[in-house]
């Protein structure tokens, strides 16, 4: 994605070769991109928080399962949730 200076100097050479007719079909074309790319930004976006959500409710439901069961840790091996004496 071209920073923006580059977008800048674009539209400026857009202005000085482009007729009205033509800078505004350019400007709306880029427009729609523009939110296009958004939507697809926010869909994503949504994805992985849903993602995060579920996994959060897998440990939450991991680490009930290890009470019940009344294990210290389910983790790792030698790793535990209190702090060291």
């Amino acid at each position: 994605m071209p920073d923006s200076d580059a977008v800048a100097q674009k539209l400026r050479q857009m202005l000085l070769d482009l007729g009205d007719d033509q800078v505004m079909a350019e400007a709306e074309r880029a427009l729609l991109e523009l939110c296009e790319r958004d939507r697809r930004i926010n869909e994503t976006m949504e994805e992985l928080l849903q993602e995060v959500d579920d996994l959060l409710l897998r440990m939450d439901r991991l680490d009930i399962e290890a009470l019940e069961s009344g294990e210290d840790d389910f983790c790792e091996e030698g790793r535990s949730h209190e702090p060291p004496a």
